[in-house]
């Protein structure tokens, strides 16, 4: 019963974010409430759907947005270099397609952190982008399979015609979902390493007052 209501709320997460990605512009915005209902899902707390959505949703307009804008410029200056270069006339070398690939993934492992972190945590939009770039490169392999899977199931279901059904039902919210089985845990450190920091401040306010 757990599982199929997990899943139920999986397939209205899609939808409803599908829906809110149309305009472009709220994607981010629309990603970033997803993965807010998805966390609560997990730590099984947080209220129902659509109304924690729709809420979730309106408070992360100001943050997610110029995020998400920025990481749609990078990716499109990286397309429009890639069709430059694989389709164009110039006939450049295609060793020059390396670093758009390197650049590509870099933007990729930034992006599976940093809308999640914009959900979960409050950051300017320089912060979120530190952040994430550190969690990256400091949870290489777990980055790696964060991409893979945000990359590959996507891929798949909108690619097979079969399977495109499921690709409206499950596209979005199944990879992440199962991100967020992943990048729960570094959050979960992070909340708790900033409790012992300001835990440690109140004692050495305390010291200092009985020092007096």
């Amino acid at each position: 019963m757990r599982a199929l209501s997990d899943l139920t709320t999986l397939v209205f997460l899609n939808i409803l974010t599908l829906l809110f990605s149309l305009p472009i512009v709220t994607a981010g915005a629309a990603q970033a409430a997803m993965h807010y209902v998805i966390i609560e899902m997990i730590e099984e707390r947080g209220g129902g759907l659509p109304a924690e959505y729709l809420k979730r949703l309106k408070e992360n307009l100001k943050n997610a947005t110029p995020i998400w804008l920025i990481l749609l410029a990078i990716t499109g200056f990286l397309y429009a270099d890639y069709r430059l270069i694989h389709g164009g006339q110039l006939h450049l070398p295609q060793a020059m397609l390396v670093p758009i690939y390197a650049g590509l993934f870099v933007a990729a492992a930034i992006y599976v952190y940093v809308i999640p972190l914009t959900a979960r945590f409050v950051f300017s939009t320089g912060a979120a982008f530190k952040n994430a770039a550190i969690l990256a490169t400091a949870y290489f392999p777990r980055t790696i399979l964060m991409v893979t899977v945000t990359a590959a199931i996507p891929f798949l279901l909108f690619n097979v015609t079969r399977l495109l059904p499921l690709f409206f039902l499950l596209g979005l919210s199944l990879p992440a979902y199962l991100c967020a089985l992943m990048y729960t845990p570094v959050f979960d450190k992070m909340i708790g390493k900033k409790e012992e920091e300001e835990d440690s401040w109140v004692l050495d306010e305390d010291e200092t007052q009985d020092n007096q």
